[in-house]
């Protein structure tokens, strides 16, 4: 590590208020690697709506304060600890920080070799910094339906970038979508990129269109990031022996779940966070659903890149993000 710095820049949160004032750019030490680490140069890191979630002390951990901003990115590996052997000096790699080590945001990130996916050629690693969270989500989710033989998907949130790749996933698997949104012009998107059935969760004749549709299209999954309300009305509307799986919270309110409607009709409501479902997959099949996603990272898992920014940049980036959360991601290129 003669080659490596101390210290690197990194945005860091030191409070969980979410506020302006809860970040500063900092000079943030560089760890000694544990024999299973390896030492990640950032080219890029991208903002997501669990960043959004998480510096404001919402998500399912909290990092001791002060601590590095950002679960996913991608870079080189420039140091490897003792014990690993997946991947080496050199390697171009998509990464996600350690739920209690570094953040992405910054120029250097320390984070365990599992935490690593090498890249293939034909994969930059601008697209590798987007290529953990919403891909292999909208994998895992998709696959859902596939191995409980589901006949299809329901899911909110329909045009959110995760929404547009689950559509386009979800199509070359061979099953329907149902995709809900909020306003006409979601609706109008998501048609003019050829999704078939679209709904918008406001209008006065949503319930009776979505209870036909869905009794048409003989789908018992529901996928779901708004909680609240809106998971609510999607739980109640579907059939008997449905399942609805909640990722996500936009709404930041819960569930009501009625009792008969898991006693009589047999519907179930799980979780689903992208770590325990990656720790789930047998390696042979992560791997596969790995190989897949990159060698269509510019089709089905496209992410467009609406903006980038500096570390220096670290606030405004996230203000501009949460105005602009359907219109393309948000990079952070150190």
């Amino acid at each position: 590590m003669s080659n490596i710095p101390e210290t690197g820049k990194a945005i860091e949160l030191i409070n969980y208020d979410g506020l302006e004032s809860s970040f500063r750019v900092a000079q943030r030490k560089i760890n000694p690697l544990k024999e299973n680490d390896v030492l990640v140069k950032i080219a890029a890191s991208s903002i997501n709506p669990s960043d959004l979630t998480f510096i404001r002390g919402l998500y399912g951990i909290k990092k001791k304060i002060p601590c590095g901003g950002g679960f996913e990115g991608s870079g080189t590996i420039v140091a490897i600890g003792t014990s690993v052997t997946k991947v080496k000096v050199g390697d171009r790699v998509a990464c996600s920080a350690h739920y209690m080590g570094d953040g992405s945001w910054a120029e250097y990130m320390v984070t365990p070799e599992y935490n690593c996916i090498p890249l293939i050629e034909k994969v930059t690693l601008e697209q590798g910094a987007t290529f953990f969270v919403n891909p292999l989500t909208a994998c895992g989710l998709t696959n859902i339906s596939i191995k409980e033989k589901r006949n299809g998907i329901v899911q909110t949130a329909a045009a959110s970038a995760l929404g547009k790749m689950i559509q386009r996933y979800a199509t070359r698997k061979g099953l329907p979508v149902i995709n809900i949104v909020r306003k006409d012009e979601q609706v109008d998107l998501l048609k003019s990129l050829g999704s078939e059935y679209v709904l918008n969760s406001t209008s006065p004749d949503f319930g009776k269109t979505f209870t036909r549709l869905v009794k048409k299209l003989d789908i018992t999954l529901a996928i779901d990031a708004v909680a609240g309300k809106t998971g609510e009305d999607v739980f109640n509307m579907m059939p008997a022996n449905s399942k609805l799986v909640v990722y996500g919270a936009l709404s930041e309110e819960p569930i009501g779940v009625s009792a008969g409607s898991l006693i009589f009709q047999r519907k179930k409501v799980e979780g689903f966070w992208l770590s325990y479902w990656i720790a789930d997959t047998p390696p042979e099949e992560f791997s596969e659903i790995v190989k897949d996603a990159q060698e269509h990272l510019s089709t089905d898992f496209k992410s467009e890149i609406n903006k980038r920014f500096s570390l220096d940049d670290g606030y405004k980036a996230i203000e501009f993000y949460k105005n602009n959360m359907t219109s393309g991601k948000v990079l952070f290129v150190p």
